[in-house]
């Protein structure tokens, strides 16, 4: 029986994308989406997903080094480029438990996806579809229907995020009402 790619990645994580080969024994630059680089020392065994190609693969990563601003790391069975070429442009997945255990005031953008987004009166605004990185502050991607809002994570307009109950209430930016 065959799985869906949601079934496969469902509480997953892309950790970072195999970009390209290094070298001539199957190395390949892995760069990062996340901002916690440590965790790169810990992966072992991870599900690598190629979009365009709509082909998974369950690969063990034998050794990870720091290069400039990404990572070249060694796969299992892969000792030549041209092995390594069919790995370019996979994204490797970890489980979200792969993660340390988010601080209080803290979260994970992962966290915060599929989130139901409340007003101050109590009223869906829609769900967090994405979220940006702007560098003074995240923006929350609220879809509902058609319609998209974004709204800056600060103390301004955020009001709590309930991780757990997957609930973000928030108090309308005045330019939005």
């Amino acid at each position: 029986m065959m799985k869906r790619v949601e079934e496969l990645l469902k509480d997953k994580v892309a950790l970072g994308v195999l970009s390209n080969t290094h070298g001539l024994k199957g190395d390949l630059k892995l760069h990062l989406f996340t901002n916690m680089p440590e965790l790169v020392s810990k992966l072992t065994e991870v599900v690598a997903y190629n979009e365009s190609q709509k082909k998974f693969a369950y690969i063990r990563i034998e050794t990870s080094r720091k290069a400039h601003d990404y990572y070249i790391v060694h796969i299992a069975g892969v000792n030549t480029i041209s092995e390594a070429e069919k790995l370019k442009g996979f994204v490797l997945y970890v489980d979200k438990s792969f993660f340390p255990k988010s601080k209080d005031g803290e979260y994970y953008f992962f966290e915060l996806f599929d989130c139901e987004v409340i007003d101050e009166n109590g009223n869906s605004l829609g769900i967090v579809e994405d979220v940006i990185e702007t560098g003074n502050n995240d923006v929350i991607v609220v879809k509902k229907g058609n319609e998209e809002v974004l709204i800056p994570v600060i103390e301004r307009y955020v009001t709590k995020i309930d991780k757990e109950a997957k609930k973000i209430h928030v108090k309308m930016p005045e330019w939005l009402e």
